[in-house]
């Protein structure tokens, strides 16, 4: 897996948490939340990271941002290694990386109205004149298809569609090149869901934004991802371009994944492979079974 016009590149990233019991919470071992995972980020297109729940794909996206910090490990991010950066050093590349998280509900301070929450990353971009200022949270509503009195307003007067909204608003303000999307529709009724993903797609054409998708709807990963990579157990599965992974799918775990849902691409559902009991994946190595298309065998 090599992509060296890659926006983002991960290799061989590792996270483990202690597992604690007891009055004293004594360490008793450890969980391998992210085991060696490899990603590439291409400019302007979207790589879907899907798994189960559990699987570690939430603990990548925040590996990347160092909200968390990994064992060991890799981080390119446009052409520079940031995995070792100090906090001043990583500060100037927040703003080139943001995340719109899962629950609109939660992402957003509720004694904040939507035009201080926007606010800070307009101040953070570098526009000082208050006049300016609003002129942006404005214009970053209308993208989001929000109207310019919502401004004044508090999160809890909107629905959680339009609180989304709102949240894509936020991390749109200091002008990222790339978005860290965590399950953010699987919150929303699913006549909002479609609306999300549509305004994600207009965004990415108007913008030249990158994403990496995280999710566990297979039928959404299929429309709006260039390519998908498979995880389990803090691992990549398989990695190829969307259209080559839903119709040729090669590893038994997802075919597995595939069998559980509606078809995707009006497909009919692949044949579920069973996984041994004893599955171990950390026993098998990545190999490209064509090109392109890497599978874990």
């Amino acid at each position: 897996m090599n992509a060296p016009n890659a926006l983002l590149q991960v290799r061989d990233l590792k996270k483990s948490f202690a597992v604690r019991r007891g009055f004293l919470q004594r360490s008793e071992g450890a969980v391998r939340a992210v085991d060696g995972v490899d990603l590439d980020i291409l400019p302007h297109q979207t790589l879907g990271l899907v798994g189960e729940s559990g699987c570690g794909k939430s603990t990548v996206a925040r590996l990347i941002l160092r909200l968390l910090y990994p064992d060991s490990g890799r981080i390119h991010f446009n052409g520079s290694e940031i995995t070792d950066l100090n906090e001043r050093a990583f500060k100037p590349l927040r703003k080139q990386m943001q995340m719109i998280f899962q629950d609109p509900y939660s992402s957003l301070n509720p004694r904040m109205t939507v035009a201080q929450s926007i606010g800070e990353g307009v101040r953070i971009a570098g526009i000082a004149d208050k006049t300016a200022q609003r002129r942006q949270i404005e214009r970053l509503l209308d993208m989001v298809g929000m109207p310019a009195e919502s401004a004044d307003r508090y999160p809890h007067e909107f629905s959680g569609g339009q609180r989304q909204r709102v949240g894509i608003a936020r991390a749109l303000s200091v002008s990222p090149r790339l978005i860290l999307c965590d399950e953010p529709i699987s919150a929303l009724d699913v006549s909002i869901q479609a609306q999300i993903i549509n305004l994600l797609k207009d965004l990415q054409d108007e913008l030249g934004l990158s994403y990496l998708f995280i999710s566990h709807d297979l039928n959404v990963v299929s429309y709006i991802c260039d390519h998908v990579s498979v995880m389990y157990r803090g691992l990549i599965m398989e990695s190829a371009p969307a259209q080559m992974l839903f119709d040729h799918p090669r590893h038994p775990y997802t075919l597995k994944l595939l069998s559980a849902v509606t078809p995707v691409r009006g497909g009919a559902h692949p044949a579920s492979a069973p996984l041994d009991e004893d599955f171990d994946p950390q026993k098998q190595t990545m190999v490209e079974a064509a090109p392109g298309h890497w599978v874990r065998m």
